[in-house]
């Protein structure tokens, strides 16, 4: 009896086997079309687009280790990146705005947009980066006491919340 159920049995996995996998049902949504590859952040205010090395040419953001030059600047750094990164992934266009010179490491210095929006701009305005300044290679002091009345300080305000 058991001889005639196994040649059944084995014709019935075979036959299931070779079924076709269907097809995924259409409800589940596909994520929505991003930047992807285009875009490779390398820090608050410098990232590669399409290959090409940018720099923020009108937000200096806070440099993260091992070039902080404090513990108050890598900790800004690092929500400032995070920031950045989040508004990356959330973006579906950027355009990028050549401007004049380039950075001590010879990126070019860039106006960049998300979504129609000056991410520079926008750092700024949410105390995430101080505007570039034309000494000391556009940095910012981060590490002294930050006051409203410093020539391109960030919103004061944005940092004490």
């Amino acid at each position: 009896m058991v001889r005639t159920y196994l040649p059944v049995l084995a014709l019935a996995l075979v036959l299931a086997a070779c079924q076709k996998t269907p097809d995924p049902p259409s409800s589940i949504p596909l994520p929505p079309p991003g930047l992807g590859d285009r875009v490779r952040v390398l820090s608050a205010d410098a990232m590669v687009v399409d290959g090409q090395h940018l720099r923020l040419a009108n937000a200096y953001g806070p440099q993260g280790v091992p070039d902080a030059r404090c513990w108050a600047e890598a900790t800004a750094a690092q929500t400032t990146l995070a920031w950045v990164r989040a508004k990356m992934r959330d973006a579906r266009e950027i355009a990028v705005e050549p401007a004049a010179g380039f950075d001590e490491f010879h990126r070019r210095l860039a106006i960049v947009k998300l979504d129609g929006v000056d991410l520079g701009q926008e750092m700024y305005e949410n105390g995430l980066a101080a505007r570039r300044a034309d000494g000391l290679n556009g940095r910012f002091a981060w590490c002294e006491p930050i006051s409203g009345k410093a020539v391109g300080a960030p919103a004061v305000s944005s940092l004490l919340d």
